[in-house]
């Protein structure tokens, strides 16, 4: 398990359908996946089944490896200048593109192909994903608007071999970007031969990777190399149509899968590593009692206090709002953040602080703790309702019902004080964090300059700037009791023993097998 990586939130559910079951030999790894992968162009993949086969088949400047950092692949070596605005990459000699079926292809890998990629990206008929990402490069807004030709784009080639990126301002995630499937090489004389259907069909369709492209067909995307010792050689990606009612850990064990995603939290012999893009927490409405801060934080301490973490393995302890293993440009959240739960004081002499503040004993009569059925945390409401009657002789009714009534219930603000999970979709800090601004869904009806100033920023920032200002926003959300973190709801991939060297980020998405063995 040394060797197996996670950058930690969710795919779509998947499993592992049978490693012997098409015979391509004893290392091969299946993937199942929502869709069949339909687009390989690398500067246009954006749904989950392409990413992750671009990312075998394709390889670019750098790769990143299991224990996580970030090797040359198709560079022998890279430059950074002192201003940390110029970057350039020696190309390694020789190199080849491979079509299908392993033939080789009259076509070599130079820097030219590099700066057709990034201009292909910044071409807007192109409406490439990748874009937003690379907007550091010099002059990207004005291509990306058709204010100047793509020739004025930042990236050159000084050299067959020798690429040249100029950056406007600096951009510390630059390096690790350069893994995502936009900035992998395209030949401009073999794209413009598949006249329009570049990355649609195997005959136009070039690997730079590992992996070439062995079938594609309604049954699935294969991906071969050449067999060589333990290495994982042949990758499939299939939808799963044998797996209906099989626990992760059964389809492993009856050795119909090699991995699958587990939400179960029992105890295992199986490889695994746990991962969570959501975290369950009070949620007080503003727009109601709950306007007075003092409330919020007296309520939202007493219970923190009061609360445990539900065992059973699915769940533990909360550091913030954002759970751990998250990244922003490839930095680690919640350790650059570190623990923003603040020390509110005393439970009740901040209740006094808010009755002196004009809240009324009558306002407390129409106040219920909402709860969606089936998540298992009914005890944990009552534990909490049972400490704020203690603490401060208030008794509120706990109301469950039906996940779809509960988000409907949150969406429209008619709740005063929710047990919610609050959940960083496809692993998204910043989304996380905007559900609780007036743009951005408003959930609690929380309304500050400051909050949604410093929000605003984020989303043009990089690197640590944009953690210290998401940081800030989720600091605000936790002192001012709007959300009171409680705990994470964990989610695990179980592995079969003997698969190590496996790149995978749940939120990326990625699933690398480039260092990936079986043993």
């Amino acid at each position: 398990m040394k060797q197996l990586r996670f950058v930690a939130a969710l795919l779509a559910a998947f499993f592992v359908l049978s490693l012997t079951a098409c015979g391509s030999g004893s290392n091969s790894f299946t993937w199942f996946v929502d869709s069949i992968p339909a687009n390989l162009d690398p500067q246009v993949a954006s749904s989950a089944s392409d990413i992750i086969a671009c990312e075998n088949l394709y390889s670019g400047l750098v790769r990143r490896t299991p224990d996580g950092s970030l090797a040359p692949e198709l560079c022998e070596r890279w430059e950074v200048s002192a201003d940390r605005l110029t970057y350039t990459f020696y190309l390694k000699d020789g190199l080849t593109y491979t079509a299908s079926k392993g033939d080789p292809a009259d076509y070599a890998i130079t820097a030219e192909d590099f700066v057709f990629a990034f201009q292909r990206m910044f071409l807007p008929g192109t409406n490439s994903p990748y874009a937003v990402e690379f907007s550091a490069l010099e002059n990207s807004a004005a291509v990306l608007a058709g204010q100047k030709p793509a020739s004025a784009l930042g990236v050159t080639a000084a050299e067959p071999l020798k690429l040249v990126f100029r950056l406007s301002s600096p951009d510390e995630t630059f390096l690790s970007k350069l893994t995502l499937p936009g900035a992998m090489p395209c030949d401009e004389a073999f794209f413009d031969s598949t006249r329009g259907t570049y990355g649609l069909t195997s005959a136009s369709t070039l690997s730079s990777g590992h992996f070439y492209l062995y079938n594609w067909t309604s049954s699935g995307l294969f991906l071969r190399r050449a067999a060589s010792g333990s290495q994982i050689d042949s990758l499939r990606l299939v939808e799963n149509t044998t797996s209906s009612g099989q626990s992760a850990e059964e389809l492993i064990n009856n050795e119909k899968c090699t991995a699958a995603l587990d939400d179960s939290g029992t105890p295992t012999s199986l490889q695994s590593v746990s991962y969570s893009d959501t975290t369950w927490a009070l949620l007080f409405n503003c727009d109601s009692i709950f306007a007075s801060t003092e409330l919020r934080q007296a309520l939202g301490s007493a219970a923190a206090s009061a609360v445990e973490v539900p065992g059973g393995g699915l769940f533990a302890e909360a550091k913030g709002l954002i759970p751990d293993g998250l990244t922003v440009d490839g930095i680690d959240y919640r350790q650059a953040a570190g623990d923003v739960r603040p020390a509110f004081g005393d439970p009740r002499a901040l209740y006094i602080a808010a009755r002196d503040g004009g809240v009324s004993p009558s306002d407390f009569g129409r106040i219920s703790l909402l709860l969606p059925s089936g998540s298992g945390l009914s005890d944990t409401a009552e534990l909490i309702n049972s400490a704020w009657q203690k603490e401060f002789s208030l008794f509120f009714s706990v109301e469950e019902v039906e996940p779809e009534e509960f988000q409907k219930r949150l969406e429209n603000g008619s709740y005063t004080i929710a047990l919610a999970p609050v959940q960083a979709e496809g692993g998204s800090v910043y989304t996380a964090l905007a559900r609780f601004s007036p743009t951005g869904g408003g959930l609690t009806g929380y309304s500050d300059a400051l909050y949604t100033t410093q929000l605003s920023a984020s989303a043009t920032a990089t690197g640590s700037t944009r953690c210290s200002l998401l940081a800030a926003c989720e600091r605000q959300l936790l002192e001012q009791a709007v959300a009171v973190p409680l705990f994470t709801q964990q989610k695990r991939l179980l592995v079969a023993n003997g698969i190590e060297g496996l790149v995978f980020d749940p939120f990326g998405p990625v699933l690398d097998v480039t260092y990936a063995t079986k043993s």
